[in-house]
């Protein structure tokens, strides 16, 4: 029927003849923008998907910019409407059961440090000098580079982390028994999907296999050669944490 009698004459085509906004393997669904008067800020969007999340995401003249996911439903989901509450920064996502608000300035959830906060480049965050706040008037940001290195002269470095060298401590650490011929999973937790992350043993580096919040290695078959210390390193822009270290023993 539509092709038929179609409204439209011709396609629409971008400003300037510009590229398309987002260029991946995922079907958005609705869309809601957030834009600042004048121009002052970058134009923040919000995508729903066809499986119920919400994208967030930042646009300027040159770039687009995924800054977060979220999951507002705890099962897949049909996503009816997205409207956001700018004074409150509060996005309430509609299915067709449930009605469900989120926290869009949820700063907290980049980190206890001014090198996570800036590198989020999220327009409603910024580093204060002690935490990452929605407070952003005054506040150290970098929403066109992410440069992260605009905390060095601000702030003290995080105990964990550096732009040159991990750390001697993993924000997380276990010590791991394994019987002979044993399979095991090893762990560490996604925290950006922006950075590479590496798990390192023995002086060599193997690059992660993927799920949606973890940072994966297989221990194929326990032995002696399986024994030591197993580090999750990310890097991002060239900011390195040491995110998790694993001591594997050969139980005999």
């Amino acid at each position: 029927m539509i092709q038929m009698n179609s409204e439209m004459k011709e396609s629409v085509q971008p400003v300037d003849n510009s590229g398309p906004l987002l260029s991946n393997h995922h079907l958005y669904t609705h869309i809601h923008v957030h834009g600042s008067p004048n121009n002052r800020h970058p134009t923040v969007l919000f995508l729903s998907l066809n499986n119920g999340a919400i994208h967030k995401v930042m646009q300027d003249e040159s770039r687009t910019f995924v800054i977060a996911e979220y999951q507002p439903f705890n099962h897949r989901a049909h996503v009816v409407s997205i409207r956001l509450d700018p004074p409150s920064r509060k996005l309430y996502v509609s299915s067709r059961t449930e009605v469900v608000q989120l926290n869009v300035a949820n700063c907290s959830q980049y980190g206890d440090s001014c090198e996570l906060c800036v590198l989020a480049r999220d327009p409603y965050c910024g580093w204060d000098g002690t935490r990452c706040t929605p407070e952003t008037e005054g506040t150290l940001q970098d929403l066109t580079q992410g440069n992260h290195d605009i905390c060095a002269s601000k702030v003290q470095p995080h105990p964990k982390a550096s732009g040159h060298f991990t750390s001697t401590h993993a924000e997380e650490e276990s010590l791991v028994t394994l019987p002979l011929k044993a399979k095991y999973f090893l762990r560490c937790p996604v925290s950006s999907h922006h950075a590479q992350y590496t798990w390192h043993h023995h002086g060599s580096s193997t690059s992660c296999s993927w799920s949606e919040q973890w940072c994966l290695f297989l221990v194929d078959s326990m032995g002696p050669e399986q024994e030591g210390t197993y580090t999750c390193v990310s890097e991002e822009m060239g900011y390195r944490r040491e995110l998790a270290q694993h001591e594997l023993q050969n139980t005999g």
